[in-house]
């Protein structure tokens, strides 16, 4: 109960102070191909992490900077070889009503990127709040119940299968 009430709170104050004045709207006339720096939200899930990761491969291939957005157990998991950047984050960047705290606000803040993609399917008040800190030309995720018009571009989730759902959301994006 007092869970479900901090989680209304976070998303009350997420719409009221983080989205207050966003605006959505650009031309997506080839923002994949003019894009270069990329932020990519990773999953929390252990199945849709792993799944994720030929979405992340693509921009990788492509030439384009990824910057991964990721929990600090999780960084270790990603191979050395890659040599991806990442923003990592632990318990004591969340605060009491879910959402993040002022350092990592801070931190999110003084980074642009050309183009976000929020990997994480489920609803998660913190994910969702990370994504509209970030400043980006464009962002990229999966429809949330909670927030409407966060994303440039939205998809559907496929909450059968992770897999499904990555791939779909990379072939829309090579249409780009």
């Amino acid at each position: 109960m007092l869970g479900e009430l901090k989680n209304k709170m976070g998303y009350y104050i997420l719409r009221k102070t983080i989205l207050k004045g966003y605006d959505s709207s650009n031309s997506f006339k080839n923002f994949i191909g003019k894009s270069f720096n990329y932020l990519i939200i990773l999953p929390l899930n252990d199945t849709d992490f792993s799944n994720s990761f030929d979405v992340v491969k693509y921009f990788k291939i492509h030439k384009k900077e990824v910057t991964l957005f990721l929990p600090e157990h999780k960084v270790n998991t990603i191979s050395l070889t890659t040599n991806y950047k990442y923003i990592s984050y632990d318990l004591d960047d969340i605060n009491s009503f879910g959402l993040p705290s002022k350092n990592l606000t801070e931190r999110l803040k003084e980074r642009s990127f050309d183009v976000l993609v929020d990997l994480e399917r489920e609803n998660n008040l913190f994910i969702t709040a990370v994504a509209s800190l970030v400043q980006a030309n464009f962002k990229v995720g999966f429809k949330k119940p909670e927030i409407e018009n966060l994303y440039n571009f939205q998809l559907v989730n496929t909450k059968i299968n992770s897999e499904i759902s990555y791939r779909n959301l990379l072939n829309s994006l090579k249409m780009f």
